[in-house]
Parts: structure tokens; C-alpha cells; sequence
């Protein structure tokens, strides 16, 4: 063999051998988180949590759960059959953070919650919901924990799980819709309008998704296989589910 071949040769072994030691070295450098299934008991609702994160307390008095590990804090409070003193103990760590809203999304530096610190930038989210009273606050300095927590919640006591989470990305807050088989058709924004079974809703500043119409039943088509049909008409927010556009109204916040 010649000794260009050889050359050759060798030169492609290294290279095959750097880019697995670059393989390597990045699943060293980035382990993948793992989840399993957390259970609110009052209501069953459930959500998905990373395994390493343990109880930093379970308050009977106030009624207020916290989770921690070394990058995220969940807190969690069911306010049904709650007394007024329990109800402000977790207003004062909301309220701070979120203020009076219903849901919401921010980034905080170096925040302390309820009892527990991380360093850094941190993504922080608040959602809750009417018909559970669940109240559910996660602080995460990884962005995709926190997207994964809140798109894994599934409301309890046979609540709707239309708008469970929000979509966190570059300052952009979207709300996802539910399909009947409990899959995620799509992500919009406030004021976006789909059409779902020939009913019109639309997405409101709570999350909620209210109908506003009833859309005019169209011919039934050979293709049709009996799915979510979910229409609309917008250019907002491209979900990249077939047959699903948005609308947006920009006199929404």
C-alpha cells in the first residue's frame, strides 16, 4: 500500500476518533435529565418532575409543597378548604415573583423562594387552575426543565387540559391546545382563534380558552379521518400540525 494511503487512512481514523471523544465527552458534560410522575393528592393532578428533586418541605399548616434539586424549585398549593392565613402564605411567594396574575412567566437572578436559593439566571412560571385549585410555581436555571414541567401537567378532578403550560422561548410566552385524544395540537398566543368541532374559541390573557362563535359546518371530505379537526386562520404562530393555522388579534395583550 502506498505510504499517501496510509496517510490517508490514518488521518481518517483521528478524525473518527475526535468526533466520538467530542460525543463523549458532551454526554459527559450534559447529562440527560430523567422525570417521573409527581401526584397532587388533594385533586389529582399530576406532572411530570426530574427524578433527583426532592420534598424541601411538606407544610401542613400553610399547605404549601416544595421541591428542590440544584437548578430548579417547584412549589405547589392546593387552596380548596384553605383558610385565609394559608391562601396570603402562598400569595407571599407568589405575589412577589408574579404579582396578582393568574399565569406567568418571568426570569430572576439569584432568586430565593420559599426557603430555597439558586444562582444564576432562572426561568420562573405560574399557572393554576379554577377547578382544582391547584397552584403550581417552577424556578429552574434550564429553560427546557422548566418548558417539560409544565407541558407534562395534566389537571386532576376531571378538569379540562386545554391550556395546562405555557411554552417558554426567547421571551415569547404561548399556550399549547389539547386534542381530545390528550395529545398537543399546537401552541398559540393570546388572542389566537381556532375552530374545534365546528365551535369557535379563543385564546384568552388567562389561558383559558373561551368560545366566541359556531363555525359553519363544512362539506365532509373523503380524507376526513374523524381527528380533532382543528382549524383557523392566522399567520401568528406556525405549530407545524397539518391543517392547523392561527389567528391573531393584536388588540389582545
Amino acid at each position: 500500500m502506498e505510504r499517501k494511503h496510509i496517510i490517508i487512512i490514518i488521518g481518517i481514523l483521528l478524525a473518527i476518533f475526535i468526533i466520538l471523544c467530542g460525543y463523549i465527552g458532551y454526554a459527559l458534560l450534559t447529562p440527560q435529565t430523567t422525570y417521573i410522575t409527581y401526584n397532587i393528592t388533594e385533586s389529582g393532578t399530576t406532572l411530570e418532575i426530574p427524578s433527583d428533586m426532592t420534598v424541601k418541605s411538606n407544610n401542613t399548616e400553610s399547605g404549601i409543597t416544595v421541591l428542590e434539586n440544584d437548578n430548579t424549585i417547584i412549589v405547589i398549593f392546593n387552596s380548596a378548604d384553605k383558610n385565609i392565613g394559608q391562601i396570603m402564605s402562598f400569595a407571599n411567594i407568589k405575589n412577589p415573583i408574579f404579582g396578582s396574575e393568574y399565569e406567568g412567566n418571568t426570569t430572576l437572578n439569584d432568586p430565593t423562594v420559599a426557603g430555597c436559593n439558586l444562582e444564576g439566571k432562572c426561568n420562573a412560571v405560574y399557572t393554576g387552575n379554577d377547578e382544582t385549585h391547584d397552584n403550581i410555581i417552577v424556578i429552574s436555571k434550564n429553560e427546557n426543565i422548566v418548558n417539560h414541567i409544565f407541558n407534562s401537567i395534566r389537571w386532576g378532578n376531571g378538569a379540562a387540559n386545554t391550556t395546562s403550560a405555557v411554552s417558554i422561548g426567547n421571551g415569547d410566552t404561548t399556550y399549547p391546545f389539547y386534542g381530545d385524544d390528550g395529545s398537543i395540537v399546537g401552541y398559540y398566543h393570546v388572542g389566537d382563534t381556532i375552530t374545534h368541532h365546528d365551535v369557535i374559541l379563543k385564546l384568552q390573557p388567562n389561558g383559558q380558552w373561551v368560545q366566541i362563535g359556531v363555525a359553519t359546518p363544512s362539506e365532509p371530505s373523503s380524507s376526513d379521518d374523524g381527528g380533532d379537526n382543528v382549524d383557523s386562520e392566522s399567520s401568528s404562530d406556525d405549530s407545524g400540525s397539518d391543517g392547523v393555522e392561527t389567528t391573531t388579534d393584536d388588540s389582545s395583550g
